[in-house]
């Protein structure tokens, strides 16, 4: 897909972007089933460390990256998911890759609130962090899962509107510099 913008991309790129994005939900996917298979409550330590991966990892294909077009959400995400789509990119540009003091509210609260905690003259500090219920977790592994299949078909796809491109039997290094070559000397 090319705009005014940004102009057509090779095939290098789009096998790059499209490669990228796969691994990326695959990590998703993993994240959400290791928290609903062994029933990671958000008060377990690996809770908050898991959710901010989850939305990082899931937000990174659709984030501006040097040398590389974003993911456009509108072609690849399912309308059913546009809304958890949003939320996860909020989320991870508000709380969990960035801090931002002025964040958006969760549960009428900033998402980033700090506590300052008195009880008879000690002073403790608490930290709020953003969360998913165990539904919400279902969801985004059924959206990072249906991610990762049209990432794959977008790989077919590629290869399909590039057959010349496409080169023989073997593995190979896509390097956005030079194109592909061999990763193995042969």
């Amino acid at each position: 897909m090319s705009s005014r913008k940004h102009p057509p991309q090779s095939y290098e790129q789009r096998l790059w972007r499209a490669t990228s994005a796969w691994n990326s939900f695959k990590h998703v996917s993993h994240a959400c089933d290791y928290i609903l298979t062994e029933k990671i409550d958000s008060e377990s330590p690996i809770y908050y460390p898991l959710a901010t991966a989850i939305c990082v990892l899931y937000a990174r294909p659709f984030k501006p990256s040097k040398g590389i077009e974003s993911l456009p959400a509108a072609q690849f995400v399912p309308k059913k998911f546009w809304q958890l789509h949003d939320q996860l990119i909020l989320v991870r540009d508000q709380t969990a890759a960035h801090v931002d003091a002025r964040s958006g509210l969760f549960d009428g609260l900033p998402a980033n609130h700090v506590q300052l905690i008195v009880r008879c003259g000690q002073v403790a500090i608490g930290f709020h962090q953003v969360g998913f219920n165990v539904a919400t977790i279902s969801q985004i592994r059924d959206l990072a899962n249906t991610l990762i299949e049209r990432m794959r078909k977008q790989v077919n796809r590629v290869g399909r509107e590039y057959p010349n491109e496409r080169p023989q039997d073997g593995e190979y290094l896509i390097d956005l510099a030079t194109g592909i070559r061999p990763l193995v000397a042969t």
